[in-house]
């Protein structure tokens, strides 16, 4: 499927932020990027800072929106948990330029803008601990602090977009896989 304009120059924006860095790439690096005139970009964006909370929105929205189907199944908190940590590294090492311009590049945005940020990546958070509080209510998981063990397993993570390879010796899935093993083993009861 073809991009329309403004996802290719999202597209081209990332990977300019990924490669170069937030601050180091002008306006005029993703015009020419997608091979516009400077004055021809501003068709579609607002600023380079405007186009970053959108692209860091665009972002932590999707994890949280597929998120949230997880965290309403019909399942055991550990089959739930299982999927989130999935779902998570899937995002994070398909996407590892869009990961890399959200965990380091959204701090960048300016105070009003990162707290729309800030609070979509809170909604994220609360449907992790929802799980947690869940398999802890329900014994499958051992008593504890379901937000501070929500944001162990996101920080293992998301710290994977710093040295994941997908030509790797070990395939995403089975990264995952060893991800659920040693998270659950933490906290699951009789493990």
């Amino acid at each position: 499927m073809a991009l329309n304009k403004y996802d290719e120059i999202a597209r081209a924006a990332i990977h300019l932020f990924n490669r170069k860095g937030y601050h180091a790439t002008s306006v005029q690096d993703i015009a020419d990027e997608v091979k516009l005139q400077k004055g021809s970009l501003y068709h579609y964006i607002t600023s380079k800072e405007e186009l970053l909370l959108q692209i860091v929105s665009r972002s932590i929205n999707g994890f949280s929106h597929e998120l949230e189907g997880i965290v309403n199944l019909p399942e055991s908190a550990t089959e739930r948990l299982k999927k989130a940590i999935h779902h998570h590294f899937g995002i994070v090492a398909g996407d590892v330029e869009m990961t890399t311009v959200l965990l380091r590049d959204a701090f960048l945005l300016s105070q009003d803008q990162h707290k729309i940020i800030v609070v979509a990546m809170d909604r994220y958070l609360d449907h992790w601990v929802r799980i947690l509080q869940e398999g802890m209510k329900s014994g499958e998981f051992r008593e504890g602090d379901p937000r501070l063990a929500a944001l162990s397993i996101l920080g293992a993570c998301n710290w994977v977009y710093r040295w994941y390879n997908p030509n790797g010796a070990k395939s995403a899935k089975e990264i995952a896989d060893y991800f659920c093993e040693l998270h659950l083993r933490g906290i699951v009861v009789g493990e």
